[in-house]
């Protein structure tokens, strides 16, 4: 998906059942990238949608020692040039208070 795909998809959630909440957040401290989160109240009940934009990953690279007793540490490299991006559905479920990610092919608005 791209991100105009997704701006359209905020116009039509917006057009058709108005927002509920906008807001972005950023993903931590070691992966680059941030969050786009719309959450809306649709057909289905409560609704939240994240469209999330990261760095590539490029390598892992595991550092460690045949030492007994020594930690082991893996390093993650992302590529700051490339981008990845995907959107990632969600209802929630009021029976234990939480959000449940939707499978693709079962979602719809």
């Amino acid at each position: 998906m791209t991100h105009h795909k997704w701006l359209n998809i905020i116009d039509m959630l917006e057009t058709k059942f108005g927002i509920d909440k906008n807001y972005k957040e950023t993903l931590g401290e070691s992966i680059p990238g941030e969050k786009h989160i719309i959450e809306f109240t649709g057909p289905m009940g409560k609704m939240k949608l994240e469209w999330i934009e990261k760095a590539r990953l490029k390598d892992v690279k595991t550092l460690y020692s045949a030492r007994i007793g020594s930690d082991v540490k893996v390093n993650k490299v992302y590529d700051q040039q490339e981008k990845v991006s995907y959107m990632k559905a969600y209802q929630w479920d009021g029976t234990k208070n939480e959000w449940r990610e939707i499978e693709g092919n079962k979602f719809e608005f």
